[in-house]
This record gives structure tokens, C-alpha cells and sequence, in this order.
């Protein structure tokens, strides 16, 4: 296949003036938005300053057309097969090339591809157009019924496949824009070429890997099969293997044994062995095609129960090659609020989930479906990726022309994602279960949705029945409905609750098996503040248009459904301190305090439960976009305490103390390593270098919370303590730490400062 990029074309961007309604022309970047576009013309400041996002209203009415003019180096033959391929338009569009409409897209989430008429391109002068109509305005044309609900600012989304968070969310601004957000190229096809190419592991055996080859190629149709073979070709290192066999039919299965398989697991269990692929489509000897990818040998398993016994037993565990793996991550948000801008950060962002030892991310339901080197890089990186299907907190249309459109977007996705190692599981939403609990749909269980319990489940046994699929997160099966039973009975939860003081009756006595939701308030550094907030803004405030612009409500609404979260904040730090700071330097010190010690008890309180419980997934790395949220680096890079308190935690081997128990506080060691560990260990209270607890340590390969001693808890209520875990591994030189806080609110804050100072907690 031959393939040209058409993203580096000069592109130009047509509007009308929403003031004016004079029509306008200014450049376009390809991949981009049509916002950052208007930003980078002078046309509008910049929409993450202030309260600026307000300004993009009048826009979410307009069209846009996006123009290039292109040359090709050679026409396609006359046995070829042209096409343009999107790999991502925003949203409603039509294609006009050389004044020849080719079709039309629906879909922001899924790449298009649209035929191109043979004689219709020129060696020069090719004239691309690309019409996208408003989203805003074509939703007024979908009947939208009491039975579908989404989140206020949501329901324009209902029936168009586009991010939900454009519309606005609590953790994104509204941004409805519109663009080619991801790359355009001209491919030629040649005739005889592979069409379907999936390789899997079916089963880890003593003799090798059970591998399934799925295959289809096209012929003219002129031609036979006969004289026609397949050679499959796996390297990984050293190893190389070949595999040859005829093909007498267009599609078919092959199955074969890999000896001495080079496995891949996850990060912190073992390498990430990726075998480079090459399969060869041959005419009589001579190679005619080449498919060529990347994947790894492994098996992942979700092994699961749907409900909670009586006695809060249950089971919600990922296990890869045979082994239980606790899971330590964190949610993936979309990079960047306006699609198509900031690739880069891609990788960065996925750099921070490395450094902080997470093991899994969770793609939420509200965004996008990351591209292939996204997902490349989570097989270099042992990054499991938890997929949802992009649809969250909303009882969406059952009407059969939005299943039809779930259907191709799902069996488009899962074609294109599948032959990653790292894809571990396929969820069919985010909350769209609770949601019938919430918005008071509870008389019709959960199973009524078709699109999470007939479409996708019918796609992934066609196109990749070796993984497992989860129906919702969390997921309320007919047996939990039928019982009464709620939120809390089910193995996997997402643990919100009232963000109260961290230590309060929600978060230490939840049933919770499994959480891929659980985070805590904290404000971004000042020089970030500065950077977003206008002077007269840097104030402890509850009551300012641009606090709650970025918190983030969008309509300049001091009143609306995300307005609660900067008053959120100030009761998060009165529960940890008894009052709230005057200068908003101490109310950002006392803010990040508080979400620091309350995400490590978090994670904390699932690892020292260890096997009971089986992870966290927790909300979440760092923003979309600058704001004030529960994420731990903000959007411009600058890391919070909670950052280095998460580090700490999520060490592979890890000492943490227990909350105190008849008046001791027990010391104890986890470790998540598949291979047994030794080393010493010593814990001191700040102030008095005197051990507390020391000695030598034991665990056992993929051990749980084992105890290693207790210390005296004290008045510990009156005067709260702050104990440092320091412990060497045998054969590594560099100590590892962790800290405890020993206390109950309040604190005083100047105290915790001086704390925090004395041990350099912040630093890498």
C-alpha cells in the first residue's frame, strides 16, 4: 500500500464572523481544531485564560470548511484502489474532492474511509474540501425521550458520536468545536493485498503458546487461489519464528503452537517482550503483500463475581500468564481539551504513569479512543489499558439507528485495537449503570441499555473473543437489581462519596473489592494559578467567575452542576484543619496537603488489604486543560505533593503503617514483585532519630500485606505524629521511604509545613 500525507498540505479555514457575518478565511493546521486555529489567527484570545471559554458560544453554531490544494507524485494504476482516509473529523462532514462529493462522516471517534474514483485525481491541482456542519445545531433534529439521560450539559451529545467532555464536564471546559483532529492521507491499495490480520494467544501450555492467526485477503476477481501461500514470521530478540501454509480460501483461521514463547507482562511483574510480525501473502513464491505489526505473548483474564456475598466476599482481579497482578493506576483523561492540538503530550503524559509505577490506566468513557502509538507506546511501557466504550453517565438512545452506529464505531475500534498486548479489558461504559440509580430509571434494571448487553457484546465475540468484556463500571448485573441490591454490594466500585475528611466512615469502611474511581480535591501551584487567573482572581474566593470557570462551569454560572467544587474544597481543608487560610498561598498549601495524605490513604487503605482487595485505579494523573481538580500534576506540568505521596505508596515493595488498633500501630510490607524480596527495615519519628521498629524483612514473591511489628500509638489525638519508613532491599544500595501521619483532625498546618520542609517530601 502506498500512502500519502495530506496533513502537511497548506489548509485554509472558512467561517462566517458570528458578529459580523462576514465570511472569513484564515489558516488551518492539520491535525488541529478550529479553535486553536481561530487562537493562533488573533481571532480569539486564549480560551483557557480566565473565563474566556465563555467566548466559544456563538461558535458552536457555525459551519466550517477546511480547503487544501494538493499535488500526488504518481496517479494510482488502473488495478489500485484509492482512497482518503480521516483518521479522525470532528464531527458531522462532508468530503468534496475536485468538486465530487465522496460521502459523509458522523463519527468523531472512528476513522473514515472513502473511496476515490480512479480518474478523479491529478497529478496536480487536486482541490480537498471538507464541510463540517455545527454538532450544536444538528442535535436539534434527534428527538431526545425521558428514557435517555446524560449529565446537564450533556444531552446535545445523546444521539452524535463525539467526546461527551466537549460539552463539558467536571473536569473539562465546554469546547463544541470542530476540526480534522487527527492525520488525512491518500492510500492506494493494490489488488491482491491482505484485508483482515489478527494474531492472539489462545492458551499458555507447557509446550509453547497456543497462537490463533484470523486472516483475509483480496483477489481480482478474475483470479484462483491456486499458487497462493501465507509465510508468518515472529522475532523477538534472538528468537525467530516461521510458520508457511497455503491458502486455498479468501478468509480462514490458522492455528499453531510457538515454542519457548517470550511472554510480556506488565510493568513491575516482568519485561515487556513485543515480537516484531511479519506476515507475507505470496503468488507462486513471489511476495505480493506485507502486513507487518507488533504484539506480545500473553494471556489476561478479569476474574470476577458480580456481587458481594453477605459476609462482603467477592472477587475483582486482573490475571496475567496464570498470575494475579495488583493493580496500581490511575484514570487517562484526553491530553488536551481541543482535539487535534498538543500531540506531544501524549508521550509525556504517559511518562508520568511510568515514573509513578502505575501499572494500568483506565480510558474513561467521556473522551476519545487513543491512537495506535498511543497504545504502542502502553505495550513498551507494560501499561495495561482498560478501554472503555466511549459512553459515560448517561442512559443513551435505543433507537436501532444509534445500536446501528455503535455497532460500526465499536467493530471499527476493536478491529484496530486488538493486536495490542496491553489491551487488558473492554468496558461498555463509565457509570451508565449507576446512572439508572441516580437519575431514577431504578424501576428497569440496568440490562435494559441494548448497546452495553446486546451490541458490543455481539461485536467482541465476532471480532476479538480472547479478551474479557465488562457490561459497565461498575457493573449492576440482573441478579444485583432483582435483590435490592446498590452500589455498595458490588466488587467493583467507584468511590466517591462525600470527600469529606479522608479518614471518615465512606472511605474506611466501604466493601469495595476493586475501585477505578476514587480521588480528592487539590489546587495547582501558584505559578500555574498565575498563568490561568487574571490578578484580581488570586484570592481565597467562593464567589469568582473565572474560580468557577475553572472548576470547571462552563456557562459562567455561579450556580451550576460544577459549582460545588471550589466550595468543595474549602470544607475538604476546615476537615483537615479546622479552619480555612486567609492568603491563597496557604490555602493552595493547605489544599494540596489534604488531597496529598488523602489520596495515600487511599491507595494505602486497598494495598495493606492485599489479597482481599486487588487495586486502585484512582482519579487521576494530570489535566486536560489548566484547573483546579482532583488531578496530581495540573496541565502544565508542574507536579502537586500528592504526586511524590502516590510514588512512595505505589513502590513495588512497599512498607505502610495501619490505622491504629487498641492503642498500636501496626507496621507492614506488601510486595508486588514476582520474585521473593529481603532487606532491612527502620521506622523513626520525626524530631528523634531513635528507632521505633527495625529489623530485617521477608516476603514472599507476590506477597500481601504481611505484618512486621507495632508501635505504640500514644496521644496521638492531641499530638499528631508523622513517623518516616525507611527500608534497603539486599542487593540495592538506594533506601526506599515511605511516611505515615499519625493523627486526627485538626492539625495545625504550620506544623505539617514544618514537617514537610524537614523530611523534603516534595522531591523526586
Amino acid at each position: 500500500m502506498k500512502s500519502f500525507s495530506l496533513s502537511n498540505a497548506p489548509w485554509s479555514l472558512r467561517y462566517l464572523d458570528p458578529v459580523t457575518q462576514k465570511p472569513q478565511e484564515i489558516p488551518a493546521q492539520v491535525p488541529g481544531n478550529v479553535v486553536g486555529d481561530l487562537m493562533r489567527a488573533g481571532k480569539m484570545p486564549d480560551i483557557y485564560y480566565a473565563h474566556n471559554t465563555s467566548l466559544l458560544r456563538p461558535y458552536e453554531y457555525l459551519d466550517w470548511e477546511y480547503t487544501t490544494e494538493f499535488s500526488v507524485p504518481e496517479l494510482p494504476s488502473k488495478s489500485d484502489t484509492a482512497e482518503l482516509c480521516f483518521e479522525g473529523i470532528d464531527t458531522l462532514a462532508e468530503v468534496i474532492l475536485n468538486g465530487v462529493s465522496l460521502g459523509r462522516t458522523d463519527n468523531m471517534l472512528i476513522e473514515h474511509h472513502l473511496a476515490v474514483p480512479g480518474d478523479l485525481l491529478k497529478a496536480s491541482g487536486n482541490i480537498l474540501q471538507v464541510k463540517i456542519a455545527s454538532s450544536v445545531n444538528a442535535a436539534r433534529a434527534f428527538e431526545v425521550t425521558p428514557g435517555e439521560q446524560s449529565l446537564p450539559y450533556n444531552y446535545e451529545g445523546l444521539h452524535l458520536r463525539r467526546a461527551m467532555h466537549t460539552y463539558g464536564w467536571d473536569i473539562c471546559p465546554r469546547v463544541v468545536g470542530a476540526g480534522l483532529w487527527r492525520p488525512v492521507t491518500l492510500r492506494y491499495q493494490p489488488p491482491r493485498r491482505w484485508t483482515r490480520v489478527y494474531l492472539h494467544t489462545d492458551a499458555l501450555r507447557e509446550n509453547g503458546a497456543a497462537m490463533m492467526l484470523d486472516w483475509s485477503f483480496a483477489l481480482p476477481k478474475e483470479e484462483h487461489f491456486e499458487g497462493y501461500s501465507a509465510l508468518l514470521t515472529m522475532v523477538c530478540g534472538t528468537q525467530r519464528f516461521t510458520h508457511e501454509f497455503p491458502l486455498r480460501f479468501c478468509h480462514g483461521s490458522r492455528y499453531f503452537t510457538l515454542p519457548e514463547p517470550q511472554l510480556w507482562w506488565p510493568s513491575g511483574a516482568g519485561e515487556q517482550k513485543l515480537y516484531d510480525c511479519t506476515l507475507e501473502l505470496r503468488k507462486d513464491g513471489a511476495v505480493v503483500d506485507t502486513a507487518t505489526w507488533q504484539t506480545g505473548v500473553r494471556k489476561i483474564k478479569l476474574d470476577r463475581t458480580d456481587t458481594l456475598d453477605e459476609r462482603g466476599n467477592g472477587r475483582f482481579r486482573f490475571i496475567v500468564n496464570g498470575t494475579p497482578i495488583f493493580i496500581r493506576g490511575s484514570n487517562w483523561v484526553p491530553t488536551d481539551a481541543m482535539h487535534g492540538e498538543n500531540p506531544d503530550r501524549v508521550v509525556k503524559d504517559l511518562e508520568l504513569w511510568s515514573d509513578l509505577g502505575c501499572n494500568m490506566l483506565r480510558c474513561w468513557g467521556g473522551g476519545i479512543y487513543e491512537d495506535d502509538d498511543f497504545f504502542a507506546e502502553c505495550d513498551r511501557r507494560g501499561i495495561l489499558v482498560w478501554q472503555d466504550f466511549m459512553l459515560a453517565c448517561e442512559a443513551p438512545p435505543q433507537d436501532e439507528a444509534f445500536l446501528e452506529a455503535m455497532r460500526r464505531e465499536a467493530t471499527a475500534v476493536v478491529r484496530r485495537l486488538r493486536h495490542h498486548a496491553c489491551l487488558a479489558l473492554w468496558s461498555g461504559d463509565n457509570e451508565c449503570d449507576c446512572l439508572r440509580y441516580w437519575g431514577g430509571l431504578d424501576r428497569f434494571p440496568p440490562s435494559v441499555n441494548r448497546v452495553t448487553r446486546e451490541v458490543l457484546p455481539q461485536v467482541l465475540v465476532r471480532e476479538d473473543p480472547s479478551r474479557d468484556y465488562l457490561p459497565s463500571s461498575p457493573y449492576i448485573s440482573d441478579a444485583v437489581w432483582a435483590a435490592g441490591g446498590t452500589l455498595d454490594d458490588v466488587p467493583e466500585q467507584h468511590l466517591w462519596g462525600p470527600r469529606d475528611y479522608w479518614k471518615s466512615d465512606y472511605y474506611t469502611k466501604h466493601k469495595a473489592i476493586f475501585a477505578s474511581e476514587m480521588g480528592y480535591h487539590g489546587m495547582p501551584e501558584m505559578a500555574s494559578l498565575k498563568e490561568f487567573l487574571p490578578p484580581s482572581a488570586l484570592k481565597v474566593t467562593l464567589d469568582d467567575v473565572d474560580w468557577n470557570c475553572h472548576a470547571a462551569q462552563p456557562f459562567e454560572d455561579m450556580h451550576g452542576a460544577y459549582s460545588y467544587r471550589i466550595e468543595l474544597m474549602h470544607k475538604q481543608i476546615t476537615s483537615a484543619f479546622g479552619t480555612v487560610p486567609e492568603t491563597l498561598e496557604d490555602f493552595v498549601a493547605a489544599s494540596q496537603i489534604v488531597q496529598a495524605e488523602a489520596m495515600k490513604f487511599f491507595l494505602e487503605s486497598f494495598r495493606l488489604r492485599k489479597p482481599v482487595t486487588s487495586g486502585l485505579i484512582w482519579w487521576n494523573v494530570i489535566d486536560c486543560w489548566p484547573q483546579i481538580s482532583d488531578a496530581v500534576v495540573d496541565y502544565y506540568y508542574r507536579k502537586k505533593p500528592a504526586y511524590y505521596f502516590l510514588k512512595a505508596s505505589q513502590q513495588l515493595t512497599c512498607l505502610m503503617c495501619r490505622e491504629p488498633q487498641d492503642g498500636v500501630v501496626e507496621v507492614a510490607a506488601v510486595n508486588d514483585r514476582l520474585e521473593a524480596v529481603a532487606g532491612t527495615y527502620r521506622v523513626t519519628e520525626l524530631g528523634n532519630k531513635e528507632a521505633l521498629l527495625a529489623g530485617r524483612f521477608h516476603l514472599e514473591a507476590n506477597a500481601g500485606a504481611t505484618t512486621l511489628g507495632g508501635i505504640l500509638a500514644g496521644d496521638y489525638v492531641s499530638k499528631p505524629r508523622l513517623f518516616l519508613l525507611e527500608w534497603t532491599l539486599d542487593g540495592e544500595k538506594k533506601p526506599c521511604r515511605n511516611h505515615y501521619l499519625l493523627g486526627r483532625a485538626p492539625y495545625s498546618l504550620a506544623t505539617y509545613r514544618q514537617w514537610l520542609h524537614e523530611l523534603s517530601l516534595f522531591s523526586e
